[in-house]
């Protein structure tokens, strides 16, 4: 058999879980990686890299497609929401053929690249969530949490303590959301359903340590009713292929629900090398083969530790 040829588009800083995919199996890939940043460290490990131009660029679909072409992809892995959003923008140039997009139907994408919809989607659906907080109306009281409505890595987010930080704000960032601030266990949950929508991998990681947006410590955890919640969720959205869920869990045990990412989450490899190997479970589905579960457990309690490596080019 050849070897599956996907594209990883704007996959950046995401060395190891590149590197994941390349892991001794029965099935071999052939990893192609296109990203605009020419010093991108993941295009220090792929098979073959390509440089592209910004997605605003007009020439961008173009470049692209002729990569495509030119690798003979089987799939292309959207890495970031920009590449997610930039695809589902574009993704009649790419809908022929045995393409397979990973990639989530149009309103999904809206509503969870949208912090504002997303919430609004929590509250219609009875998926507890942070209180979403009009500043010209009455609320509880502080403290409360700004954000970018279209947000991604934690940036942009700032803690309001009082009515002056509120009306400071409000004014200053317009498209931002508010909502009522939580405290609790952070959790990130790993998500892998076939393309069929049934779910395979559901793994809840606290997250011990964060640093600008990324987990650098994280701990498994496998809490029925996180995973639970997780399940209803994920059903709910009719998810396909790889996505992550994040929340809090109080004290009283409630967990809430604060993101949906379709795509990987920072600290998937712990969920990988914990037992759950996604990116063997996603090459057995692009070689039309069954994905084996058999032997799929998770190390509870696993902890990762994650540190900054160096990628030299003399």
């Amino acid at each position: 058999m050849k070897d599956i040829r996907v594209l990883f588009l704007a996959p950046n800083w995401r060395v190891s879980l590149l590197r994941s995919f390349k892991k001794p199996t029965a099935i071999k890939i052939f990893i192609v990686g296109a990203d605009s940043d020419s010093n991108s460290a993941a295009l220090s490990v792929v098979d073959k890299s390509y440089v592209i131009p910004e997605f605003s660029e007009p020439n961008c679909v173009e470049k692209i497609q002729a990569i495509c072409d030119k690798e003979n992809i089987y799939a292309i892995l959207p890495m970031t929401n920009k590449a997610i959003e930039f695809m589902d923008k574009n993704r009649a140039g790419f809908d022929e053929g045995d393409l397979l997009l990973y990639l989530a139907e149009h309103t999904l994408i809206e509503t969870c690249n949208d912090k504002r919809r997303l919430a609004e989607f929590f509250t219609q659906n009875n998926f507890a969530s942070p209180d979403l907080i009009d500043p010209k109306k009455p609320f509880p009281g502080f403290s409360l949490i700004a954000k970018d409505s279209c947000g991604e890595g934690g940036k942009n987010c700032f803690k309001i303590e009082d009515q002056v930080e509120l009306d400071f704000y409000s004014k200053k960032l317009p498209n931002h959301i508010f909502q009522q601030f939580v405290q609790g266990r952070e959790f990130s949950i790993d998500w892998f359903s076939d393309k069929k929508g049934l779910p395979i991998v559901i793994v809840p990681r606290e997250r011990l340590v964060v640093r600008a947006g990324e987990v650098m410590v994280s701990r498994i955890e496998q809490i029925p009713d996180i995973i639970e919640s997780a399940k209803r969720l994920g059903k709910r959205l009719q998810l396909r292929g790889p996505a992550n869920f994040q929340g809090f869990l109080q004290e009283s045990g409630e967990f809430l629900f604060t993101d949906v990412n379709l795509r990987f989450g920072s600290g998937v490899l712990h969920t990988i090398r914990a037992g759950a190997n996604i990116p063997e479970m996603i090459l057995q589905e692009l070689a039309g083969k069954p994905i084996e579960t058999k032997s799929y457990s998770i190390m509870d309690g696993s902890t990762m530790t994650r540190f900054h490596e160096a990628i030299f080019d003399f």
